[in-house]
């Protein structure tokens, strides 16, 4: 039953005592002090860092290289434009040379025709009376004599 046996727990308080001085005379040193010193110290190098040279050269010449790389861009993307639109003249240029333009006119006029034809078709239907059609009575020669 040694086993069973109940675990040795060792406890240790912690008390919150202000910091003592070692040597009578000192006072504890100021936290917030000391924080705001090293935020200064820090805000100071970083100054200094972003006004040196290197930094300077460094972001100047990103924006040098930026710009020369959009420029490259923009030459590259107009001379592709220009390309295509060569490319779609020449071939508006082909087409019409190929064109026989007496087969066309032919048969837009024939096309033109058969529009009129059928719209001259619709203009008698609306002239046409529903019933059946009664055959004009020619004029009686006893009357007007």
């Amino acid at each position: 039953m040694a086993n069973q046996e109940e675990p040795i727990r060792i406890v240790i308080e912690e008390e919150d005592l202000p910091f003592i001085p070692d040597k009578p005379g000192r006072s504890a040193p100021d936290v917030k002090a000391g924080a705001k010193q090293v935020g200064d110290k820090a805000a100071e190098l970083a100054q200094k860092a972003w006004d040196s040279e290197p930094r300077r050269k460094v972001t100047d010449g990103a924006a040098a290289l930026a710009a020369k790389g959009s420029k490259a861009v923009a030459n590259k993307m107009a001379d592709t434009m220009e390309q295509q639109a060569r490319q779609q003249a020449t071939a508006l240029q082909n087409r019409v040379q190929e064109t026989d333009w007496k087969e066309e006119a032919k048969k837009g006029s024939a096309q033109g025709l058969r529009w009129l034809s059928a719209q001259f078709a619709l203009l008698a239907d609306r002239f046409t009376p529903d019933g059946p059609e009664k055959p004009a009575e020619p004029p009686n020669k006893e009357q007007g004599s």
